[in-house]
């Protein structure tokens, strides 16, 4: 009876370089999803907060963006959101005033008051100028200047707003004030803290 042996010679105890492959390959993605999971903060891996601040610090300063954690996104949604509320408030309160003011000029001079829908869309806009620039004033923004430097980083603040306005849908006032308490180096000059 003739046997045939299809493993091939007796290697017994011995591993291929694929083996190897096998389980390096398996290892390495095995660490990487660990430290995906560190960097979105699902889990801790002691000694890497170090290595990911570090790489964070490099990634910055590199490409001049700033990388956030989970709480300072949280604290700048809350921001921008305390931002919209302050902004709402004091418009409402300078469109009362001004409401009140025009009221009491036509009461005094009633040939003031606008008698045509071309007239009453001017005094309309004037009203809104008139609101923007105060509320500006009421809130220090009026003496923004824009070219100023965000934080530590490479871009001004007129970019830091572009980008709050675009990524949480907002205007321009409300931009400009929730960036003010953040990092607006010229914030001294605005508020006065």
């Amino acid at each position: 009876m003739n046997i045939m042996n299809i493993q091939g010679p007796n290697t017994a105890g011995q591993r291929s370089t694929l083996d190897y492959s096998i389980v390096g390959c398996f290892t390495l993605i095995l660490l990487l999803f660990i430290l995906l999971l560190d960097a979105y903060e699902y889990v801790t891996v002691p000694g890497a907060s170090h290595a990911r601040n570090q790489l964070h610090q490099g990634l910055e300063d590199l490409t001049g963006m700033e990388i956030m954690t989970k709480q300072e996104l949280a604290q700048l949604t809350l921001e921008v959101e305390q931002a919209k509320l302050v902004v709402h408030d004091k418009k409402e309160e300078v469109e009362e005033i001004v409401e009140k003011v025009e009221l009491m000029e036509h009461e005094l001079k009633p040939e003031t008051a606008p008698i045509t829908v071309e007239e009453q869309k001017e005094e309309k806009e004037k009203e809104e100028a008139i609101v923007e620039k105060t509320v500006e004033h009421e809130l220090g923004i009026d003496k923004w200047c824009g070219s100023c430097k965000w934080k530590e980083m490479n871009f001004n603040c007129d970019k830091r707003v572009s980008w709050l306005m675009e990524r949480y849908h907002i205007d321009e006032l409300e931009a400009k004030e929730a960036s003010l308490d953040q990092g607006c180096q010229s914030r001294r000059n605005l508020r006065g803290t």
